[in-house]
């Protein structure tokens, strides 16, 4: 599939490289860090993503401002990163090839060149394989990139899928110029005083089922306004409920502008988050999905969500 993905890229020109909705570090990092070695090679390279404003917490990673919201004319390829499906790119299929890049177990394989690894903790590490393998250059910056996508989709190394490659891909990256403690605090330790209003909101509506196993917090359109945070600022809020000891499951919910609500699900021990996702027309991993459901229907799927968990 390697060779398959190097044919597309040498024989395209003008290449937009795409990344999910409500954008997380992989699905950027992926794409910059990608992008800026295509460009060492003479490639024409637009960074598209769907939303209006991006997390500001990426902005250090280079190329970040050269992320559009507007979708090029023409292109001839479209290399999509960390999207399990389509829809989640939100553009409408056009005359170009597309290579999909994921390691979403639950990725429909809508590229014409697919290339997945459920096993690896980040995109971004398919893509950093992908690159050694076609021996484009991997600078400094490109390192930066991809090894700040690793560092956050893998939980800066703690969840299930960081193993031994893990490692050896980070301290690679690091060779190649990243540097770790920076990008860590960087990601981490520059909160905006809304996201700390938004994440005290979020703890005084946590709920806990199950004898204090499921953990469920919701926040609403209103919240995000009274507290002036963005929608991205309640990235990786899910974790402070499984961060708890008797957790084994931590549900967060968000309402959408379209009354719809965003439901997002981490879980410990041996609930299979993906299994639920997929039941609603979502997708993920076995220990982190999401998926999203119109408002009316909420408390139901809630239910039946404990009862899945029941069984």
């Amino acid at each position: 599939m390697f060779k398959k993905a190097v044919n597309l890229i040498e024989k395209s020109n003008n290449i937009v490289i795409v990344s999910h909705k409500n954008p997380d570090a992989d699905t950027i990092g992926s794409m910059l860090g990608l992008g800026i070695s295509l460009k060492t090679i003479k490639k024409k390279v637009f960074y598209f993503n769907i939303e209006k404003e991006l997390p500001k917490k990426f902005d250090f990673l280079p190329s970040y401002s050269k992320i559009k919201n507007n979708f090029p004319k023409y292109c001839d390829l479209v290399i999509s990163v960390d999207c399990g499906s389509f829809d989640r790119i939100g553009i409408p299929k056009k005359n170009f090839s597309i290579l999909n890049i994921d390691h979403h177990k639950t990725n429909t394989l809508f590229g014409d060149v697919d290339i997945i690894n459920k096993d690896y903790a980040s995109t971004s590490m398919v893509v950093f394989e992908l690159l050694k393998y076609a021996k484009y250059k991997i600078s400094p910056e490109c390192a930066t990139c991809l090894y700040a996508a690793l560092a956050e989709d893998s939980g800066y190394f703690k969840f299930d899928r960081v193993n031994a490659k893990t490692f050896e891909n980070a301290s690679e990256l690091i060779n190649f110029g990243a540097k770790p403690n920076k990008i860590a605090n960087l990601l981490t330790n520059r909160n905006s005083l809304a996201k700390l209003r938004l994440m005290q909101i979020y703890l005084s509506s946590m709920e806990l089922k199950k004898y204090a196993k499921v953990c469920i917090c919701r926040l609403s359109i209103n919240d995000f306004k009274k507290s002036g945070a963005l929608i991205s600022d309640s990235e990786n809020l899910v974790q402070i409920g499984l961060s708890l000891a008797t957790v084994e499951l931590s549900i967060f919910m968000y309402e959408l502008q379209n009354r719809q609500y965003k439901i997002s699900l981490r879980s410990k021990n041996g609930i299979d988050c993906s299994e639920i996702a997929i039941y609603y027309g979502g997708g993920g991993h076995k220990k982190s999905a999401g998926f999203t459901v119109d408002l009316k229907d909420i408390d139901d799927i809630i239910d039946n969500i404990l009862k899945k968990v029941d069984r």
